[in-house]
Protein backbone atom coordinates (compact mmCIF):
# COMPACT_ATOMS: atom_id res chain seq x y z
CA UNK A 1 0.00 0.00 0.00
CA UNK A 2 1.37 3.11 -1.19
CA UNK A 3 1.54 6.40 1.43
CA UNK A 4 -0.65 9.39 0.72
CA UNK A 5 1.92 12.29 -0.11
CA UNK A 6 0.48 15.58 1.00
CA UNK A 7 1.05 18.82 -0.88
CA UNK A 8 0.41 21.93 0.76
CA UNK A 9 -0.44 25.38 -1.55
CA UNK A 10 -0.64 29.00 -0.10
CA UNK A 11 -2.92 30.93 -0.96
CA UNK A 12 -1.78 34.57 -1.19
CA UNK A 13 -3.91 37.36 -2.12
CA UNK A 14 -5.09 36.61 -4.84
CA UNK A 15 -2.57 33.88 -6.20
CA UNK A 16 -2.21 30.27 -5.47
CA UNK A 17 1.66 29.30 -4.89
CA UNK A 18 3.38 26.10 -4.44
CA UNK A 19 6.49 25.63 -2.14
CA UNK A 20 9.57 24.64 -3.62
CA UNK A 21 10.93 21.30 -2.37
CA UNK A 22 13.60 21.81 1.00
CA UNK A 23 15.41 19.48 -0.66
CA UNK A 24 16.49 20.98 -4.07
CA UNK A 25 19.92 22.14 -5.02
CA UNK A 26 19.63 24.44 -7.53
CA UNK A 27 19.94 27.26 -4.82
CA UNK A 28 23.28 25.79 -3.51
CA UNK A 29 24.75 25.39 -7.37
CA UNK A 30 23.32 29.21 -8.15
CA UNK A 31 25.74 29.61 -4.87
CA UNK A 32 28.74 27.90 -6.20
CA UNK A 33 28.05 29.54 -9.88
CA UNK A 34 28.50 33.09 -8.13
CA UNK A 35 31.37 32.12 -6.50
CA UNK A 36 33.00 31.20 -9.51
CA UNK A 37 31.85 34.63 -11.24
CA UNK A 38 33.47 36.21 -8.66
CA UNK A 39 37.04 34.28 -9.01
CA UNK A 40 36.84 34.91 -12.69
CA UNK A 41 35.95 38.53 -12.51
CA UNK A 42 39.24 39.44 -10.56
CA UNK A 43 41.05 37.38 -12.43
CA UNK A 44 39.72 39.28 -15.31
CA UNK A 45 40.17 42.55 -13.88
CA UNK A 46 43.69 41.87 -12.53
CA UNK A 47 45.57 41.24 -15.37
CA UNK A 48 47.99 43.14 -16.64
CA UNK A 49 48.13 45.05 -20.33
CA UNK A 50 46.97 42.64 -23.39
CA UNK A 51 48.42 42.28 -26.97
CA UNK A 52 45.30 41.80 -28.81
CA UNK A 53 45.53 39.26 -31.05
CA UNK A 54 48.76 36.69 -31.47
CA UNK A 55 52.36 37.58 -30.74
CA UNK A 56 53.95 34.73 -32.85
CA UNK A 57 58.33 33.94 -33.42
CA UNK A 58 58.85 34.08 -37.00
CA UNK A 59 62.26 31.39 -37.62
CA UNK A 60 64.21 32.11 -40.40
CA UNK A 61 67.29 30.23 -42.03
CA UNK A 62 70.39 31.98 -41.92
CA UNK A 63 71.41 30.12 -45.23
CA UNK A 64 74.63 28.87 -44.16
CA UNK A 65 74.82 25.13 -44.75
CA UNK A 66 77.28 24.13 -41.84
CA UNK A 67 74.31 25.76 -39.34
CA UNK A 68 71.85 24.07 -37.44
CA UNK A 69 69.16 26.37 -38.88
CA UNK A 70 69.61 24.15 -42.44
CA UNK A 71 68.38 21.28 -40.54
CA UNK A 72 65.90 22.52 -38.16
CA UNK A 73 63.83 25.26 -38.16
CA UNK A 74 65.36 27.69 -38.01
CA UNK A 75 66.77 30.89 -36.05
CA UNK A 76 64.17 33.24 -34.25
CA UNK A 77 64.53 35.92 -35.63
CA UNK A 78 61.53 38.37 -35.32
CA UNK A 79 58.92 38.43 -33.86
CA UNK A 80 55.25 39.83 -35.12
CA UNK A 81 51.65 40.53 -33.26
CA UNK A 82 49.31 39.50 -36.38
CA UNK A 83 45.85 40.85 -35.48
CA UNK A 84 42.66 40.64 -37.63
CA UNK A 85 40.04 43.59 -38.07
CA UNK A 86 37.49 44.32 -40.42
CA UNK A 87 38.17 40.54 -41.78
CA UNK A 88 41.75 41.08 -43.02
CA UNK A 89 44.76 40.24 -41.48
CA UNK A 90 47.37 42.20 -40.40
CA UNK A 91 50.86 41.66 -39.30
CA UNK A 92 53.06 44.04 -37.40
CA UNK A 93 56.86 43.73 -36.70
CA UNK A 94 57.54 44.06 -33.14
CA UNK A 95 60.82 45.72 -32.01
CA UNK A 96 63.39 43.97 -29.89
CA UNK A 97 63.55 46.35 -26.90
CA UNK A 98 59.42 45.31 -26.86
CA UNK A 99 59.61 41.59 -27.53
CA UNK A 100 59.25 40.53 -23.60
CA UNK A 101 56.82 42.90 -22.94
CA UNK A 102 54.96 41.80 -25.99
CA UNK A 103 55.17 37.84 -25.35
CA UNK A 104 53.89 38.38 -21.74
CA UNK A 105 50.86 40.59 -23.08
CA UNK A 106 50.15 37.87 -25.30
CA UNK A 107 50.10 35.57 -22.88
CA UNK A 108 47.67 37.73 -20.92
CA UNK A 109 45.61 38.08 -23.75
CA UNK A 110 45.00 34.22 -24.19
CA UNK A 111 44.65 34.15 -20.39
CA UNK A 112 42.13 36.80 -20.75
CA UNK A 113 39.80 34.63 -23.52
CA UNK A 114 39.99 31.35 -21.74
CA UNK A 115 38.17 33.43 -18.47
CA UNK A 116 35.89 34.95 -20.69
CA UNK A 117 35.17 31.74 -22.12
CA UNK A 118 34.85 30.27 -18.78
CA UNK A 119 32.33 33.08 -17.66
CA UNK A 120 29.83 32.52 -20.55
CA UNK A 121 29.42 29.10 -20.15
CA UNK A 122 28.72 30.16 -16.30
CA UNK A 123 26.54 32.51 -17.56
CA UNK A 124 24.83 29.89 -19.63
CA UNK A 125 24.88 27.20 -16.91
CA UNK A 126 23.25 29.58 -14.39
CA UNK A 127 20.46 29.87 -16.94
CA UNK A 128 19.82 26.50 -17.39
CA UNK A 129 19.79 26.34 -13.31
CA UNK A 130 17.28 29.05 -12.98
CA UNK A 131 15.01 27.98 -16.21
CA UNK A 132 15.23 24.49 -13.72
CA UNK A 133 14.19 26.76 -10.73
CA UNK A 134 11.06 28.00 -12.67
CA UNK A 135 9.84 24.91 -13.54
CA UNK A 136 10.41 23.96 -10.17
CA UNK A 137 8.74 26.94 -8.20
CA UNK A 138 5.44 27.23 -11.28
CA UNK A 139 2.12 26.94 -10.16
CA UNK A 140 0.34 23.93 -12.15
CA UNK A 141 -3.04 25.41 -11.45
CA UNK A 142 -5.75 22.39 -12.13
Amino acid sequence: MRAASIHLVFYIGNMYTSPMPPSSPLPGALQKIQLQRRALLQRLARLPEVAIGSVSVVRRKCGNPNCHCARDAGHPQTLFLFRGDDGRRRCKLIRQADSDRLLQAGDHYRQFRDNLRKLRALNQREVQILAALLQQKALHYE
